[in-house]
């Protein structure tokens, strides 16, 4: 049994739709300022096994990551998330804020300021009420280090 879709064929997906993914995460790892190792790699797994990304180019990943960066400098994080809204679907919204989640707590820890950006990112993106919350919690729980 398979457990990530790098093994089976599956097409290009629309570059477009998975920036549109990408840019929560990318505007989580630049709220604070500085670029953490930790989220960089948690942001490269996440995208190395989730099929939205699957057929494109590191290449492809890179330019997408420096063109939300470069909006997030010319526009503010509020633009920024609101240009990739449109392009999300429900239940893609709520992939998009599992992954910018997942990258908030690389390093095991939600600190205020991180929970208040994911909040804020939460309202932005109209996810259901209760949604934020179990996310939270479902990431802690992958987050927990071997002492736990």
């Amino acid at each position: 049994m398979a457990l990530s879709s790098q093994g089976t064929e599956q097409p290009a997906q629309e570059p477009s739709l998975a920036l549109a993914v990408l840019t929560p995460s990318v505007v989580t790892i630049a709220s604070d300022g500085k670029i953490n190792e930790a989220e960089i790699a948690q942001l490269s797994n996440l995208i190395a096994f989730s099929p939205i990304f699957a057929g494109l180019g590191a290449d492809i990943l890179d330019d997408m990551t420096n063109a939300v960066m470069d909006d997030l400098v010319k526009n503010g994080a509020d633009q920024v998330i609101d240009g990739c809204i449109d392009a999300l679907s429900p239940p893609l919204r709520e992939t998009a804020f599992c992954f910018a989640a997942r990258v908030a707590m690389a390093d095991g820890i939600l600190d205020d300021r991180e929970r208040d950006v994911l909040s804020d990112m939460a309202e932005k993106l109209m996810l259901p009420a209760g949604t934020f919350e179990k996310v939270l919690s479902v990431v802690a729980m992958m987050q927990r280090s071997a002492q736990a």
